[in-house]
């Protein structure tokens, strides 16, 4: 799917295919911040590899793409037996405030309603406040108050 952001510029949804690794890789290694939010991306080379492996293994994995180059990446981590998953997004800093993540988010909760998923949830740093909007403009709810440095944040599909 094709979308323009705020800039009027356009970029394009898909799943993830065979060939895309490298692509996935090479925005990781540019990613800015790394390890800021539970060591996500990973700051190690090898150890981000890995972790990328894991994300594509056992993930829905949805990407942005603006002129062959990946801007964004989400992932829905289902567990079909509790008909919920896990959700992380990560919109590379080049792109953040563009409507990338919006896209991407949207894009990864229609995926999991067609997986069958009744609910999805994330963790999010308690003063992220630009990612709690993105979350709260795609419909996820606070369920939890721990008090603590993350915030568990539920969408009913």
């Amino acid at each position: 799917m094709t979308f323009v952001d705020k800039k009027g510029s356009p970029f394009e949804v898909k799943a993830y295919g065979a060939g895309d690794y490298s692509h996935l890789e090479a925005m990781y290694d540019s990613f800015s911040p790394k390890a800021k939010f539970q060591g996500m991306p990973p700051l190690k080379g090898e150890t981000r590899r890995k972790w990328i492996e894991k994300l594509l293994d056992s993930g829905e994995n949805l990407l942005a793409w603006r002129e062959k180059r990946v801007i964004g990446h989400v992932v829905v981590i289902p567990d079909t037996r509790l008909e919920d998953g896990e959700f992380l997004i990560f919109v590379h800093q080049t792109d953040r405030n563009l409507g990338v993540g919006t896209q991407l988010a949207r894009s990864v909760l229609e995926r999991g309603k067609d997986l069958g998923l009744r609910k999805i949830w994330l963790m999010v740093g308690a003063y992220n406040f630009t990612a709690i909007r993105l979350y709260r403009k795609c419909g996820f709810d606070f369920y939890e108050n721990p008090g603590g440095p993350e915030r568990p944040m539920v969408i009913r599909l």
